[in-house]
């Protein structure tokens, strides 16, 4: 037997709890939740606990049901199970702390009985609807998966999408490596401007609103009058001239790949036309192909489709190369691979009246010759470029201009062994994301020069949204 209240919505709230002055301990769950059927008998215990149950009523609220509730008094939720301590005086409701999910029952009790003693007049009535202002400068996977993130944390979201609304992925056709995106019965994955559009929607479900624009630049505002003291506001202007305000902003922006630029290329990338192996090379089992490029990453990118591909040619405009010389040797001991140097794509070749792509056709760079390669696809690994250029003189960056988080500014001087004396080694890896700008976050292949798949710039946005949530609830 407990003595656990169901509130069931808004109006049983307002009759039942807003009218009795006391301290009350909230559990916030759902019916599908496992952790919440784990943590339930747990709070039910604690309800008849002869040492609380005079000093505290104990009611549960169903998340899903009562959203509007949880966003009038403030309750930020970002997962569940969740438990809080609040008082009523006098109709007005203060939080007087977030208990956290999953623990102990001896943890909780606890936590309960240190809110006993409370004064009522640690009140502070919430102001109604209030949300932190987060930005959110990019719409590929690291983006939209920190848009999915920060507006289940009932914090306010913009998304900017730029003018190529889901990123890069928008350009490939089938996926098959993203997981979820996968039809069981058909065994095929999802194309690439579907899966983005249904993680927008995913987004949006959850609060975030979406904006065609392209942000051009962002400046700090640290003389505006904000409701948290010293906080600084970031003006972000976009490429309509307009000033939007927020408390933080994630930058998930991407990086954009470098292509040949031959005549009517657009109509061929992600149909035989490519700028990645690791996403596209399976869809090559058995079939001529080529790359391009004379780095490390083309070198890599050759011998990685050699496991699909039956040939691989790798072109290039010169005999030299900017590889180094392991990765060289690696291409040119792969029996698979050949090399064609001196030659530089022109032309795109096609069959069946121009509907499908046939190849290549090349000019030598010391004659200026013309020849044509039949392919079945071609692979460009001559770089990318990383969109930062709205950030330059403000944050960190590469040679290339690649965002460098400060959890690996400082990683790096440790492992430079330079002088670290000064800096806080704890702060600056509490927020791994983090820029050195508190405020500002980075996200996904905006900084990321090694991997670059959808589901570890995700991973990176739902990193770069938690980083976010703690920063501005420490505030």
């Amino acid at each position: 037997m407990s003595n656990v209240k169901h509130i069931q919505d808004s109006t049983q709230f307002a009759a039942q709890v807003l009218t009795q002055d006391g301290l009350y301990v909230v559990d916030f769950y759902a019916d599908w939740c496992g952790p919440c059927k784990i943590m339930l008998p747990v709070y039910e215990n604690l309800s008849i606990d002869v040492d609380l149950t005079t000093k505290a009523t104990f009611i549960k609220i169903n998340r899903d049901e009562n959203i509007d509730l949880i966003e009038k008094f403030g309750f930020i939720i970002p997962t569940i199970p969740r438990f809080f301590t609040f008082r009523i005086q006098e109709g007005q409701l203060a939080i007087l702390e977030d208990l956290g999910g999953t623990q102990s029952k001896t943890s909780l009790k606890n936590k309960i009985l240190t809110h006993h003693e409370v004064s009522p007049n640690r009140l502070i009535q919430k102001t109604p609807n209030h949300k932190p202002r987060v930005a959110i400068i990019g719409s590929g996977p690291s983006g939209l998966t920190a848009g999915i993130y920060a507006a289940r944390a009932s914090l306010d979201v913009t998304i900017f999408t730029g003018f190529q609304p889901g990123g890069q992925l928008t350009t490939t056709t089938e996926i098959e490596n993203f997981p979820g995106a996968w039809d069981k019965d058909t065994k095929e994955g999802m194309m690439g401007p579907d899966l983005m559009a249904l993680i927008q929607q995913q987004a949006e479900h959850f609060g975030a609103t979406t904006q065609i624009s392209e942000i051009k630049s962002i400046t700090i505002d640290s003389n505006h009058n904000h409701d948290i003291a010293n906080k600084p506001v970031f003006n972000l202007t976009d490429g309509y001239g307009e000033t939007h305000q927020f408390d933080s902003v994630i930058i998930a922006s991407g990086a954009t790949a470098k292509y040949i630029g031959l005549p009517g290329e657009e109509k061929w990338i992600g149909k035989g036309y490519h700028s990645c192996a690791t996403c596209d090379g399976f869809f090559y089992r058995d079939k001529v192909i080529a790359v391009v490029g004379g780095g490390d990453s083309a070198m890599e990118e050759s011998n990685f489709l050699t496991k699909f591909a039956s040939k691989v040619y790798l072109i290039h405009r010169r005999e030299e190369f900017r590889a180094s010389k392991i990765m060289l040797d690696r291409a040119r001991n792969n029996p698979k691979i050949e090399f064609v140097l001196n030659q530089q794509p022109i032309e795109f070749l096609t069959k069946d009246d121009g509907k499908k792509f046939a190849g290549v056709k090349m000019q030598n760079t010391k004659d200026q010759s013309i020849s044509e390669l039949e392919l079945d696809g071609l692979f460009v690994a001559i770089g990318h470029i990383p969109n930062t250029g709205f950030a330059k003189d403000l944050l960190s960056m590469d040679e290339a201009g690649y965002l460098i988080p400060r959890s690996k500014q400082i990683s790096e001087l440790l492992l430079q062994k330079e002088s670290v004396e000064n800096i806080n080694q704890e702060d600056f890896m509490k927020y791994r994301t983090m820029s050195q700008i508190p405020g500002i976050f980075i996200a996904g292949d905006v900084e990321d020069t090694v991997y670059r798949q959808a589901i570890t710039a995700a991973g990176d946005g739902c990193r770069a949204a938690i980083d976010c949530e703690k920063w501005l609830e420490s505030l």
